[in-house]
């Protein structure tokens, strides 16, 4: 049986391999390297995929996985790439479904059922992966593993779909509206975020530049200046169901 040694959740400082699962000097469990955000990664450190995402025939977000009803870590991909890593600190059944039907107060849930839906109706297809690390013990305390594999993989891995993540220290600080215009240097920090962060959608670029209330009418024309320059390229067809993401243009290498 896979199982954890000894240490807190602090934050960590050296790798050790307990069976299927690494874990921090610290406690906490991450995977070998910074940029291991690929689905045949968490497969081979213990994930299992169990299905994907779908539309009904109201287009509403759907599946039919028969989810466990345990405490585990999940995980959401499109083309074998990590978007999104969650804790259900109860029940992966339960926790999922609250994408489903989000409620009016659940952000999170609104914000990834929207953004899943969309990805569905440009024709993407959304696996999700599910963990289950065991708890272990450090000097008498019982410590989550699943708490602890979430946080590392957070922190460590560059996740476009978490709001809090490897990369965020990296991005240039949220600026005000006023400081776009001032000199350039809106273009500059929409460059540096996307450098940081390929495949961002305009919204997810607006909120990294100016903070979470952002808009994504923000950074429109500022992208497609950059488009036009060679700065930056843009994929997408455009619209909710296909939004435009932008990466690194050959022009800014």
């Amino acid at each position: 049986m896979d199982r954890f040694t000894g240490g807190c959740l602090c934050g960590s400082v050296r790798l050790e391999r307990v069976g299927r699962w690494h874990v921090g000097q610290s406690g906490v469990s991450i995977l070998d390297a910074k940029d291991a955000t690929h689905v045949e990664q968490l497969r081979q450190s213990g994930f299992q995929e169990i299905g994907c995402w779908e539309l009904d025939s109201a287009r509403d977000l759907s599946h039919s996985i028969d989810l466990p009803r345990k405490a585990g870590v999940y995980a959401f991909a499109i083309d074998g790439v990590v978007q999104y890593v969650g804790l259900a600190s109860k029940s992966l059944h339960q926790r999922l479904n609250f994408y489903r039907k989000p409620g009016a107060s659940q952000r999170t849930n609104i914000r990834l059922n929207e953004i899943i839906r969309g990805r569905l109706e440009g024709g993407a297809m959304v696996q999700i992966l599910v963990g289950h690390p065991p708890d272990h013990q450090w000097k008498g305390f019982r410590i989550s593993g699943a708490e602890g594999l979430e946080a590392g993989l957070i922190s460590a891995f560059d996740l476009p779909w978490n709001m809090r993540g490897a990369n965020s220290s990296a991005l240039p600080a949220p600026t005000s509206r006023r400081a776009k215009d001032s000199k350039g240097g809106g273009m500059s920090r929409v460059i540096d975020v996307i450098r940081a962060r390929p495949g961002l959608t305009e919204l997810e670029i607006a909120r990294a530049v100016y903070g979470k209330g952002a808009v994504q009418q923000q950074v429109n024309q500022v992208c497609r200046l950059l488009v036009k320059q060679g700065l930056v390229e843009r994929r997408g067809a455009g619209g909710r169901a296909d939004p435009y993401v932008y990466y690194p243009g050959a022009a800014a290498e």
